[in-house]
């Protein structure tokens, strides 16, 4: 996906391209076409399952973890740099990225200037054919494809992480909580195979999913607007946890839950109560701090996440019932399209104070 992602962008708006990964080279393997000992059946691998892991080898530029930006300036660079090249990837080819997370942001200098660079698009789907990977990778920790009903395969854990600081994303089945000592390690394990026959998969890293993603029932279809609360939370997170004199990140410990739907109600309470935002910024580094000031723009884009899932909240009492939906179905229907429009690439960018367009 990375490649066609970058072709279309040559075609349309070839100043992003440098925004997005420069991929160079790949090779991948099966488990069948490899000697390798957990293909073998005493380990409990089933050759037929749907998903097996694969080796995946690549090549491409290098680039700095974002662990290494070392200034809330140069994060916003980043981070800029990242949405407008997503939306215009959105724009010219309807390809969403779908696994935003601190370990897929990323940086380098060119020609003097901080360039962010959206990395990791393994996950992503293109809209126009419904077309998505699900692969799994075993050289890359940050994307998960989250099952909707219980498992029935086994584990396939991942063997590298993209940097030395990954965000964790672990299946439900599998308790969650920092390590006895050292630094959060924001990296994480790939959730058990689920069969290719379920239409819908919760794609993401828990910690920077959409609130939609993280309820109970079959998941809603990824929109651009998921990506960009993903983005909403990935600011967050970094304001929240990253030390600058460390180089390294702390974590958020209700949104590391074994359960997704546990992570979607601690997101929830920490949109709606101020208590909760407290305690989970009072850590931040203070030249952090003033990022997340209630008077900052990031407080008031979390206002209208608040006012996004409080729309939901009603539309939910809407369908309460079968009957109910059914009688409902028009005004639900309106009003999902209001909850659309009320997160736009444009509002994002005006809320946070950026230009949606700069110069190369």
């Amino acid at each position: 996906m990375a490649k066609v992602v970058r072709r279309r962008l040559e075609e349309t708006k070839p100043d992003y391209r440098k925004h997005t990964m420069d991929f160079k080279w790949s090779i991948t393997k099966s488990a069948e076409e490899m000697p390798l000992p957990q293909f073998a059946p005493r380990l409990g691998v089933d050759p037929e399952a749907d998903n097996l892991r694969v080796r995946r080898w690549l090549v491409l530029r290098e680039y700095e973890p974002l662990e290494t930006i070392g200034t809330a300036d140069n994060f916003r660079v980043v981070f800029f740099d990242v949405v407008r090249a997503h939306h215009w990837v959105y724009k010219t080819s309807k390809i969403l990225h779908r696994n935003v997370s601190l370990n897929n942001l990323m940086w380098h200098r060119l020609d003097g200037r901080i360039v962010g660079v959206l990395c990791d698009w393994d996950l992503a789907e293109d809209q126009n054919t419904a077309e998505s990977k699900l692969i799994r990778r075993a050289g890359d920790n940050s994307e998960v494809v989250w099952r909707i009903s219980e498992p029935t395969g086994r584990s396939a854990t991942k063997s590298t992480a993209a940097s030395s600081t990954s965000l964790l994303a672990v299946p439900e089945d599998q308790a969650a909580g920092p390590p006895p000592s050292g630094h959060w390690q924001l990296s994480g394990t790939a959730t058990k195979p689920q069969g290719t026959d379920k239409s819908r998969y919760r794609i993401g890293t828990g910690a920077f999913m959409a609130m939609d993603l993280l309820r109970v029932g079959e998941p809603p279809v990824h929109k651009y607007r998921h990506d960009l609360e993903l983005f909403f939370y990935a600011y967050i997170y970094f304001a929240a946890t990253y030390n600058p004199d460390e180089q390294a990140f702390g974590y958020i410990k209700d949104w590391q839950c074994a359960s997704l739907v546990a992570i979607g109600d601690n997101k929830r309470r920490f949109l709606e109560e101020e208590s909760i935002r407290r305690d989970v910024m009072k850590a931040a580094h203070d030249t952090l701090k003033p990022l997340l000031d209630e008077d900052s723009p990031l407080a008031d884009l979390l206002d209208v996440f608040l006012d996004l899932e409080t729309k939901a909240h009603y539309i939910r009492s809407l369908r309460s019932t079968a009957k109910k939906a059914s009688r409902n179905q028009a005004e639900i229907e309106r009003r999902e399209g209001g909850r659309d429009e009320t997160i736009t690439y444009g509002n994002f960018m005006r809320i946070l104070g950026a230009p949606e367009v700069v110069n190369a």
